[in-house]
């Protein structure tokens, strides 16, 4: 990814974030009231369309910002619009809510990591980062579907719970993949993300 002015990381940071993507972790949060709040996110009961609409509306509003931005100049102007358009045309390709929520959230956490390593006058090392969000995801999805097998022998009815789990084993595979670390780094997200729709579907089971 191309380096980020600390005006521009800023700006794209705070602009593309949803506000209702929790980490897995904080579904089971120790604070009952905290984990009513905030789980499931609101996007798992949106539809495709209500969500791709939230989106573009923060996306067009940032446009506007950086477009208006008095203390940006005309090259950083340029930067950010060409970086919201990258972000924009990796949305265009999702299909499936937590697609859109996985790529919001994995390119506004390149964006933080480049803005705090900008600051401190270092390089991000995104490479590191992903493998470090891989390896960890790898090891809730393990743990997930352990839960999952319980469940079903338990007796629980996790026929909704297993294709949301094969969808973030498919992204894993596409983490672990050559692809560039955009959509590496968005693949590991949107296995986040389907793996926050089969805890919600496993919890309503």
């Amino acid at each position: 990814m191309k380096r980020r002015t600390t005006i521009l990381a800023g700006l794209v940071a705070a602009a593309l974030t949803l506000g209702v993507v929790p980490a897995l972790a904080q579904a089971t949060a120790e604070n009952p009231e905290k984990r009513e709040r905030s789980f499931p996110p609101a996007w798992i009961d949106e539809s495709v369309d209500e969500l791709r609409a939230r989106i573009a509306e923060r996306s067009a509003a940032l446009e506007t910002r950086i477009t208006d931005a008095e203390r940006l100049t005309e090259e950083q102007k340029a930067a950010a619009l060409a970086s919201l358009a990258e972000t924009n045309a990796a949305l265009d390709t999702a299909e499936e809510n937590a697609e859109l929520v996985g790529i919001v959230t994995s390119r506004r956490q390149l964006t933080r990591i480049e803005f705090r390593a900008e600051r401190r006058g270092g390089t991000a090392d995104l490479e590191g980062h992903v493998t470090r969000d891989l390896e960890g995801t790898t090891l809730r999805f393990d743990h997930m579907n352990q839960v999952v097998e319980w469940a079903q022998a338990a007796g629980e009815d996790v026929s909704e719970v297993t294709p949301l789990l094969d969808a973030a084993d498919g992204q894993l595979d596409v983490a672990a993949g050559g692809g560039s670390i955009e959509q590496r780094h968005d693949a590991v997200h949107i296995a986040r993300a389907w793996m926050l729709s089969a805890w919600a579907a496993l919890m309503g089971a």
